[in-house]
This record gives C-alpha cells, sequence and structure tokens, in this order.
C-alpha cells in the first residue's frame, strides 16, 4: 500500500480538507464521548488528520507502511507511531477513541479479517469507549463503468500524476495505479496495486456485532461515506 510512493501521498491528496474533517470529527467525538482523552488512529497514512486532533487528544497511531509512520511521526512528534498490521497489533495500551479513517478498513478485504480487526480494536479501547470507522464502498456503490480516474500533485522534489481505472473480482475492488512522477534527475513510471474487499451495509453491522459492539451508523459521515459508531 503506497509502499512506492508515499513521499507522493500528501501532494496528491491536497485537495482533501483533512483540518475541517478533523473539526467535524472533533466535534462528533465531543458529542459522542465528552471525556475522551487518548485517540488511537489506525492506518494512520501520513497522520495529516493528526495534525489537527493532537491540539485536542493525545493521538497515537499504526500502519503497516514504514514510510507512512516516518512522515506521521515527523508531523506529529509528541505522539508514538508505529509500524503494525491493523488485524493483528498489541499495544499493552488502551484508548477512549480507537478510529480508522479514509475507507483504509477496506484493506483487511476479506469479513474474517474484518472481524478480527475489530475484535483488536475492542482490546484496545478503555471502558466507555468508542471505535469509529469510515467504509469503504460495497459491490452495489463500486463503479466499474471503465471511468479514467486521474490526480496531480507538486512538491519542492518534482510533479506527479496518478491515472487509474476501477476493476472488480467478486467481493473485491482493484485499482491499478500508474504514476508518473517527475523529479530533477528523471521522469518515473511507478505502478501500484490496490485490492480493498467490498462489504455490504449488512456485512459491516454484522461484523461489529461478532466483534461485540453495539453500532451505529451516520449516513453523512465527514465526506458522504458515512461512519460507523460502535462501543
Amino acid at each position: 500500500m503506497f509502499s512506492k510512493t508515499a513521499h507522493w501521498y500528501d501532494a496528491l491528496y491536497g485537495f482533501k480538507d483533512y483540518q475541517q474533517e478533523s473539526h467535524d470529527i472533533i466535534n462528533l467525538l465531543k458529542k459522542e464521548h465528552p471525556k475522551a482523552k487518548s485517540l488511537l488512529d489506525v492506518a494512520c497514512g501520513t497522520a495529516e488528520h493528526d495534525r489537527y486532533l493532537s491540539g485536542v487528544y493525545r493521538v497515537n497511531g499504526l500502519d503497516i507502511n514504514p514510510a507512512f509512520i516516518n512522515i506521521a511521526s515527523r508531523k506529529n512528534p509528541e505522539g508514538q507511531y508505529l509500524v503494525a498490521d491493523m488485524t493483528n497489533f498489541t499495544l499493552n495500551k488502551t484508548y477512549d477513541i480507537v478510529f480508522c479513517l479514509f475507507s483504509s478498513i477496506g484493506y483487511v478485504k476479506t469479513l474474517n479479517r474484518l472481524v478480527k480487526m475489530l475484535r483488536c480494536f475492542k482490546e484496545h479501547l478503555n471502558r466507555g469507549g468508542i471505535v469509529v470507522v469510515e467504509p469503504w464502498f460495497s459491490k452495489e456503490q463500486w463503479n466499474t463503468d471503465g471511468s479514467v480516474h486521474m490526480l496531480t500533485g507538486e512538491t519542492t522534489r518534482g510533479k506527479v500524476c496518478r491515472m487509474n481505472i476501477s476493476q472488480q473480482k467478486g467481493s473485491l475492488s482493484i485499482i491499478d495505479f500508474h504514476y508518473l512522477a517527475g523529479t530533477n534527475r528523471g521522469i518515473r513510471h511507478i505502478r501500484e496495486r490496490h485490492v480493498l474487499g467490498l462489504f455490504s451495509p449488512e456485512e459491516m453491522q454484522s461484523a461489529f456485532k461478532k466483534a461485540g459492539f453495539i453500532v451505529k451508523f451516520d449516513k453523512a459521515g465527514l465526506t458522504g461515506r458515512g461512519l460507523y459508531l460502535a462501543r
């Protein structure tokens, strides 16, 4: 997952309003858990949300990508960031809030791993704590009409363009990203395949229940994909 392109990630997602999303989630969390003080960001990526959340909560994070963890640690030096698999981690620490945003949950791929991940979340949750998950798409929502998607970005190092066409195989969405990344050393073509599970709302609800949660769904969420709130 973004193992070859982590340093381009923030440039490509420069359009995403992390500050507003962080403001929205702080308001939501203050309503759902006003006494919360600690937060674990699972699949934290470059930790752009945490730059804003760390002003309100003690924020730690984990991600399977070491390059993301290096970036996250620089952005939030007071936090602890670890390389770990979100379906199987042991931190010997619990939190008031455990969340997984930007649809990273899709990377578990299967329902069994989804339940395993949620049970792991529960093991790291304080009494009265809350889990927040932003879902990926369902099979009905996933668009495989051949549309071409493109993002561009620019940093002091150079410029990058990323293109892809969406595919589907059974209950999996497949995204083959093609990057053209240009610096003063030349232009590189980089390919990455991302495979994410397509879970229906019913499957998501069932997975939370199997993991021991009582769950509700906020249809609007942060970006229109909704949010699952579980205790």
